[in-house]
């Protein structure tokens, strides 16, 4: 019997945006059985989108008070009803067939799916990871793949693992690693089936912008898995997120210093001094 899929596009005050993505997904050549818009309680209006679509081909389901991503998607997986759930974010844009390829994996007995994409913005750059078996071993290293909106699942699994929902990054990364943990069949499409929206403010300039005391939350998935990543794993982990993007922050002293107290000086001079090769390398 043919394996039956639920998409959950999870959206925020984006319904251009929303627009592209639901619209890719209604145009796919394997029919979902449900999609399920959960709008994380956005302050704009999405009437005007939805209206465009057949509005017997998904449900929207409103959020009073923005609660994130991953609340997001849990509301989505408690009303699956099919096999297979699809997670996909509403500035990212599926190929038609994107469910298709998924699926096919998925009847080759995979648990989970991932898969490479393309930067829609600029779409002759692309990210494919050969790997094809994502292991515990593989995933520890840190998410080379894809976000979630590369990410199909057995909806047994996902409703057993649900989504953290007090991480607010490496939300993906977490995922990925309790997949492997539970000794799931986790595969990867080396091929970019979806386009990937960078958005106007990269994730680069909010980091080079953010203030000292944000980082601490942004380091929770990695405590979470310390003893799984090992103390040098770890505090280079710990170390690579502190010092990411360091050349364009302004107090970069009060940044090491951090670094240092909670990654240690050796992982903090190891992070910086490949930063350096990178640079002198590639001349940046």
């Amino acid at each position: 019997m043919p394996k039956t899929v639920s998409v959950i596009i999870t959206t925020h005050n984006r319904p251009d945006y929303l627009k592209e993505s639901l619209a890719a997904v209604l145009k796919q050549t394997v029919v979902p059985k449900e999609v399920f818009v959960i709008d994380d309680g956005s302050s704009v209006s999405y009437e005007e989108v939805l209206n465009l679509f057949p509005r017997e081909q998904f449900d929207y389901i409103k959020v009073p008070v923005a609660s994130g991503a991953n609340a997001a998607r849990n509301l989505g997986i408690s009303k699956s009803t099919s096999d297979i759930i699809a997670f996909l974010d509403d500035d990212d844009v599926w190929d038609k067939n994107y469910l298709e390829q998924h699926i096919k994996v998925h009847n080759e007995d995979a648990d989970a799916v991932t898969c490479g994409y393309r930067f829609l913005e600029t779409p002759d750059k692309i990210h494919i990871n050969e790997t094809e078996v994502i292991t515990t071993d593989v995933i520890k290293k840190g998410n080379k793949f894809c976000g979630m909106s590369g990410v199909t699942c057995k909806a047994s699994l996902a409703k057993k693992l649900m989504f953290d929902e007090e991480l607010k990054n490496s939300q993906d990364w977490d995922f990925f690693v309790r997949i492997t943990l539970e000794d799931a069949v986790f595969k990867n499409i080396p091929k970019d089936i979806y386009f990937y929206r960078r958005g106007h403010v990269s994730i680069s300039t909010e980091v080079a912008n953010m203030p000292l005391e944000k980082v601490f939350p942004r380091l929770k998935a990695f405590k979470k898995h310390k003893t799984l990543l090992g103390k040098e794993a770890y505090n280079d982990r710990v170390a690579n997120q502190i010092l990411s993007q360091i050349g364009k922050k302004k107090n970069k002293l009060s940044w090491i210093g951090l670094s240092v107290r909670e990654a240690g000086l050796v992982a903090t001079v190891r992070v910086i001094l490949g930063k350096d090769r990178l640079r002198r390398k590639f001349g940046k």
